[in-house]
């Protein structure tokens, strides 16, 4: 055996052997919400284990990355990354949004970056040139290369599907449909309407925290008399972590609540929804869309957060505000909606502060997991969903990226 070679054997046996992927070290992890510890602080440092992360959890699974209505004409475009992955997507000249993965079939150079309109996808390096619906349609200066033939280098095609106007994209070819992923969830909250709804701001923040971090915080309340102690604190709301779903990769918190959540003080805002009755018209619900997609709805408003990691120790938050239509239509929509940004800016600063602040402690040698609170439920849910995946012996620990040449 050469030096440094491991057979695929070898190498699930040192992987077996890693007390970082040992069953064993996450026993007090598994135990009931009350009984438990959080993920051992090296979970939101290692490299080994954001790897894991990226091949089988980002890889595997539906991951939001903007909306519709970002690409309203036919060769629009904008770029997308989260976990090593980089992509774009295109709505091609039949009306339909497409994603590619944004590397050069040719060199690897990237095709695309910001956002725009194109006519056709132009590598910015030979100039190999592709066609809205990913094919190869020029590559001067190949003809003498023996056996080459355009179709064979199309882009990268990558599984894309939309729901409430949201587009999603998975790089398995083998994992559930969006439907089966989303489960129950769009009937849950089919009465906000979030077709009908309209995109007014993009926001993004470059935090300096694992990816986990600021899913976890956003899916508890038991900060929010310390860190939002100036803000939305002063809202009194009783928190619920609502019962699983029957179905579907999602876990919900319903704020019961008088008015909106949705603005600080006595800013003045917008009439509730229309279409919301009973238990909808009050109150507001947080909903976290495994792994890392999150939706903030109240009765008169919603904003939804990617959170992307850029690494074990970085992660890209995307906030994304939406409003129904007849809203944007009114001729005081910019000034009343300043108001939501306001509270949304504030708040969402607070929290990629104290996210930092977390992500410095647990970066000490000295750092050890914590108890669970009982307002902590769906953090727990959490770190066992991503253990259920990243300590599957039968997985296979290599990427399972197997894209597809476009047509």
């Amino acid at each position: 055996m050469k030096l440094g070679y491991m057979k695929p054997s070898q190498t699930r046996l040192s992987q077996r052997m890693n007390p970082m992927f040992d069953s064993n070290t996450y026993a007090n992890v598994r135990k009931p919400l009350l009984e438990a510890e959080g993920l051992p602080p090296s979970c939101y440092t290692a490299p080994a284990f954001y790897a894991r992360e990226q091949s089988r959890i980002f890889q595997r699974s539906w991951i939001m990355v903007g909306r519709a209505d970002q690409i309203p004409k036919r060769g629009d475009y904008f770029t997308a990354e989260f976990a090593g992955v980089k992509l774009f997507v295109v709505r091609d000249l039949e009306g339909a949004p497409r994603a590619y993965a944004n590397t050069c079939r040719h060199r690897g150079a990237a095709l695309l970056s910001d956002r725009g309109n194109c006519r056709a996808v132009v590598c910015p390096y030979h100039a190999w040139t592709y066609a809205l619906d990913g094919s190869l349609r020029g590559a001067a200066g190949m003809e003498q290369s023996v056996g080459f033939n355009n179709s064979d280098h199309g882009l990268h095609k990558i599984r894309l599907d939309t729901w409430g106007g949201f587009i999603f994209v998975c790089l398995d070819p083998a994992a559930p449909t969006l439907a089966e992923w989303l489960g129950e969830l769009p009937q849950r909250l089919a009465m906000y309407g979030f077709d009908e709804m309209v995109t007014t701001r993009r926001a993004e923040f470059t935090v300096a925290c694992n990816w986990k971090l600021w899913v976890e915080n956003f899916m508890e309340g038991y900060h929010i008399p310390t860190v939002h102690r100036s803000t939305i604190s002063k809202k009194k709301a009783i928190n619920h972590a609502q019962d699983p779903p029957a179905d579907g990769q999602f876990e919900t918190i319903w704020e019961v609540h008088d008015g909106t959540l949705a603005l600080l003080d006595d800013d003045p805002g917008f009439a509730p929804i229309e279409t919301l009755a009973g238990d909808l018209a009050r109150g507001s619900r947080f909903i976290l869309v495994y792994p890392s997609t999150m939706f903030a709805i109240t009765i008169d408003a919603m904003w939804s957060f990617e959170c992307h990691p850029l690494g074990p120790e970085a992660t890209r938050v995307v906030l994304t505000s939406c409003f129904p239509k007849s809203r944007t239509e009114r001729p005081d929509f910019a000034e009343l909606a300043r108001n939501y940004y306001k509270r949304q800016d504030i708040v969402v600063g607070e929290d990629n502060d104290i996210s930092e602040v977390q992500q410095r402690g647990l970066a000490n040698v000295l750092a050890t997991a914590g108890r669970f609170s009982f307002k902590e439920k769906i953090v727990h849910s959490l770190d066992n969903w991503v253990l259920d995946r990243i300590l599957d012996e039968k997985a296979d620990p290599a990427p399972v990226i197997r894209l597809a040449n476009a047509a």
